[in-house]
């Protein structure tokens, strides 16, 4: 009998007893074996995926305490960038913004996008970690690709680099997350939510990232997300949102609810902001619809152009998203500001300069 068997009969009790800490050591182990093999077995296959199944049947992998005990299992097998070969000072401000995915919206890459403006800001470092589309057409890596950047160049040897240079990075997932990459054939083959789903925006390969953004895709998963990154980064800043129209950024229509997580007082409190507290205007899901990760790059490109302006969809949403990264980074809720201030980001062309200047530094990369 493999050593997951006894988790997955645990989880089958009425009500379940398996612990946060049991979590742990059952993914710690499960994924060692894995790396530690480089494959996976039919008869472990099975193993894992029916631990997997009961987990996400019980509840717990939505629950914060096992939510971030996941996390750190896969982290001990991810291929993390020393903290003393990039970090600032202590006041340097350096972000991300990501969501969980699985809204099924399939809507413009806002995330990476608004990442990108952001880090044209004064005083503002976004080093963006994400992946290639799994529940849409275009996933973050997908996109970066179509801007003409080599993103499986970005690794632990040359985020440091890389970093001295630039204000914005992205960070390609699978080229940090061995384990992660390894068990990809049996999430694919469940077809089934599992807790892989909901830990990518909490595996930051980066120490100093110590403000963030995290989309969910529901909102019973908002608190317990947001406590689940108070858990694991009891320093950083967080703001965990998800719009009412079931999506996991801040949406251009309705209402969004935001769980901030402070770091100076370790509370979490909960509020809401909609489009018009920006000063913006409302825009259908069906008007920032992405459209493919070629057409997707064509639009950014042209609203980092200046070829856009408010009353655009992708432009609204666009700003709306980087004012709201830049509110958290400030400690302020001045949305309003904020969008002035990302607008200048803009216009001064500076956010298209951190893109160009990250496209070419990753060129420059010799691996």
């Amino acid at each position: 009998m493999g050593a997951l068997v006894k988790y997955t009969k645990q989880l089958l009790r009425s009500p379940p007893q398996l612990s946060p800490e049991e979590l742990f050591v059952a993914l710690e182990g499960a994924l060692a074996q894995v790396v530690r093999e480089g494959t996976i077995s039919l008869e472990f296959g099975v193993e894992f995926a029916s631990f997997l199944t009961a987990l996400r049947a019980s509840g717990l992998d939505h629950k914060a305490e096992y939510i971030a005990q996941a996390a750190r299992a896969v982290l001990q097998y991810s291929d993390l960038v020393a903290d003393d070969a990039v970090r600032g000072g202590s006041k340097e401000r350096v972000l991300d913004v990501v969501g969980t995915g699985g809204d099924g919206q399939n809507t413009f890459n806002v995330s990476t996008s608004a990442a990108i403006v952001a880090a044209g800001i004064p005083g503002l470092r976004v080093y963006k970690h994400g992946g290639k589309a799994s529940t849409s057409d275009s996933g973050s890596g997908d996109l970066v690709r179509m801007l003409g950047c080599d993103s499986w160049k970005v690794t632990s040897a040359t985020v440091p680099a890389l970093c001295r240079k630039n204000t914005f990075l992205f960070l390609l997932a699978p080229n940090f997350h061995e384990a992660m990459r390894l068990v990809a054939p049996i999430r694919k083959l469940l077809s089934v939510p599992t807790i892989f789903n909901v830990l990518g925006p909490l595996l930051h390969p980066m120490g100093c990232v110590n403000r963030r953004v995290l989309g969910v895709f529901s909102e019973h998963l908002g608190p317990e997300y947001a406590r689940a990154a108070s858990l694991m980064y009891k320093d950083c800043e967080t703001f965990v949102v998800w719009g009412h129209v079931g999506l996991d950024e801040v949406a251009p229509t309705g209402k969004t609810t935001v769980w901030h997580y402070a770091a100076e007082t370790g509370s979490i409190d909960t509020f809401i902001i909609e489009p018009a507290m920006f000063g913006l205007q409302e825009h259908e899901l069906s008007q920032c619809a992405s459209q493919g990760p070629t057409e997707n790059a064509l639009v950014l490109l042209d609203v980092l152009s200046g070829n856009r302006s408010k009353g655009d969809s992708i432009y609204d949403y666009i700003l709306l998203n980087a004012a709201t990264l830049y509110c958290l980074s400030e400690g302020s809720r001045d949305w309003k500001h904020a969008v002035a201030v990302v607008e200048e980001s803009i216009s001064s062309g500076r956010a298209q300069k951190a893109l160009n200047e990250f496209i070419s530094a990753v060129d420059a990369l010799e691996v």
